[in-house]
């Protein structure tokens, strides 16, 4: 698997995963740009990536990103729509509409802009591929989560469409879903008061392979879905979840 001229974006790119996907994309040759809200990376990079600051709520955002990225690179390859968020214990009774409009945006319609932005710069350069970000709890619903997991139900419809609409244009679509990873969004479910191995000792019980995820679990499928070589797959949702879903 290699990833030699190919230049690859990745949104939410500062985060734990993040960072882990583009470092591995690195390792195998690809020319990484991380994307993150703040106009300066607030985060060291992996050596070898470079970084533009992106709202993907904004369509103008997007467009000047990728604009900028094909005018460098002469085309954008892959596309990592990492960027979301999770506010954990609001239950659905008591959730505002703004609070879940925030979550509709950022996880939602922030897929839609990247999906749709890549798919009409890919499709003038060649093709290209997208991998989307949904999660376990697109299917497992939290009620303290709600907006959460509509928002990430949504971002699978949303991959199996722009798998039919981009396939025309030589651009392929999936989605991971990962399980409990090891990250600092993680680690904002912890109570106060809570014992951390409490808390791990929970998730590993809804995990049958007996333990929370790493971020190089999901790097490595990324770097599967992304890989040209891998021509015919696409509209797959991958679950990288240790058999999260499989109870």
């Amino acid at each position: 698997m290699s990833f030699e001229k190919q230049t690859v974006l990745i949104t939410g790119g500062l985060g734990g995963i993040g960072l882990q996907v583009a470092a591995h994309l690195i390792g195998k040759g690809a020319h990484v740009v991380v994307t993150d809200r703040a106009a300066e990376p607030s985060a060291a990079l992996p050596a070898g990536a470079s970084y533009a600051s992106l709202d993907v709520t904004s369509e103008a955002g997007w467009a000047k990103v990728i604009a900028d990225i094909v005018a460098e690179h002469g085309a954008l390859n892959g596309l990592v729509n990492i960027a979301g968020v999770f506010t954990p214990g609001i239950p659905f009774q008591d959730m505002t509409l703004a609070q879940w409009r925030y979550h509709m945006d950022v996880n939602l319609d922030g897929s839609f802009l990247g999906c749709s932005q890549a798919i009409k710069a890919m499709g003038e350069t060649g093709g290209g591929s997208i991998v989307n970000f949904s999660s376990g709890l697109a299917h497992i619903m939290l009620s303290d989560g709600g907006a959460y997991c509509v928002s990430k139900a949504a971002v699978l419809a949303l991959t199996r469409l722009a798998a039919k609409a981009g396939g025309k244009f030589g651009v392929r679509v999936n989605a991971v879903l990962p399980g409990a990873i090891d990250t600092p969004m993680l680690w904002g479910n912890l109570r106060e008061g809570q014992d951390p191995q409490e808390l791990i000792d929970m998730l590993v019980k809804q995990h049958p392979i007996g333990r929370i995820g790493l971020t190089t679990d999901i790097a490595q499928a990324v770097a599967f879905l992304l890989d040209p070589e891998n021509s015919f797959v696409t509209g797959a949702l991958l679950a990288v979840d240790g058999g999260q879903l499989v109870d």
